[in-house]
């Protein structure tokens, strides 16, 4: 189970994401890589959106925030 921080959540709402589609994008991404600080990125086509989630280093099922791509 994900526990997104307070900014993911935060997040989330302004972009109109549900906690289902941030759990998706991590379970199935299209792209994966790692960003500068080495936390683990997924990223994933839904609803012809591109959804970023990146989750922690230290803890997998930790999400530090969500991004649409396409806003």
């Amino acid at each position: 189970m994900l526990r997104p921080s307070r900014h993911a959540r935060q997040r989330m709402v302004e972009r109109s994401i549900s906690y289902q589609e941030v759990e998706a994008v991590v379970a199935k991404p299209d792209v994966t890589f790692t960003d500068r600080k080495g936390n683990p990125c997924s990223v994933r086509m839904i609803c012809e959106r591109r959804i970023k989630v990146v989750v922690s280093k230290d803890d997998p099922s930790f999400v530090v925030t969500v991004i649409d791509l396409d806003t």
